[in-house]
């Protein structure tokens, strides 16, 4: 996976920093945005309304809302799909375009969108670097002992790597969610390869799920890094 650099058309009034995709299968595009900039204004202008839920939210969860809503309507103008406006269902999942696998994470200024008309799963997550701190208090709850060790081999930080196995096991949620709607915790799914070089990484569901996420299976992920941010996904023929 190499990071977005085809540049979608720009927005004009500085909320929206940037937006690019890449035309690859799964497409993946990445906005960046100030939430300094968001104004309520904006989703008039751009005919995608706030749900009842987040007209009493804080202005900055307004910004991630409108900021990933209008990347997604440019990805799935992409695939053909004009003017969609991506809706939740009860248990908050999006709720996607029949035919369409996708997945959608934000983080602190910025939205990474992943989409494929292929029948696979599509997990997608974007994460900046944990402190040194944070890694060492959730390493129990994040990772066994095999991971841990795995992890001190590769050649960033401890907090960086750390950020990447939480990060990998976002997506895997994500790509197992929407086709089973069945939670799992970090233990059910265990890294067992990283290649650093290739930004490849493999992982191993520890529990039974069903249909094609059985224990055992293997998961192929990619992963790329940019400043103090990783975003990581996963896709998994079904």
């Amino acid at each position: 996976m190499r990071y977005p650099d085809l540049p979608l058309p720009p927005v004009a009034g500085g909320f929206i920093l940037s937006r690019h995709l890449n035309h690859s299968d799964p497409l993946l595009a990445v906005s960046h945005f100030d939430p300094q900039k968001y104004h309520d204004g904006l989703a008039v202008e751009w005919d995608i309304p706030l749900p009842a839920r987040l007209q009493q939210a804080v202005s900055k969860r307004r910004a991630e809302y409108l900021a990933s809503r209008l990347l997604v309507r440019s990805v799935m103008a992409e695939l053909g799909i004009a003017d969609f406006i991506l809706t939740n269902a009860a248990d908050r999942s999006p709720c996607w375009p029949a035919g369409i696998q996708a997945s959608l994470s934000h983080r602190a200024g910025i939205v990474v969108v992943a989409a494929t008309r292929q029948p696979c799963a599509v997990g997608v997550d974007v994460e900046q670097f944990m402190s040194e701190t944070t890694a060492h208090e959730t390493a129990e709850l994040l990772m066994n002992e095999q991971e841990q060790h795995l992890l001190q081999t590769l050649p960033v930080s401890f907090c960086a790597a750390a950020t990447l196995l939480f990060s990998l096991k976002e997506s895997v949620y994500k790509a197992i969610w929407p086709q089973l709607l069945q939670p799992m915790d970090f233990p059910d799914a265990e890294l067992v390869s990283v290649d650093f070089a290739q930004q490849r990484a493999t992982l191993r569901l520890t529990q039974d799920f069903s249909g094609c996420f059985a224990m055992g299976t293997l998961l192929e992920a990619s992963f790329v890094w940019r400043d103090t941010q990783v975003i990581t996904l996963i896709t998994h023929r079904l």
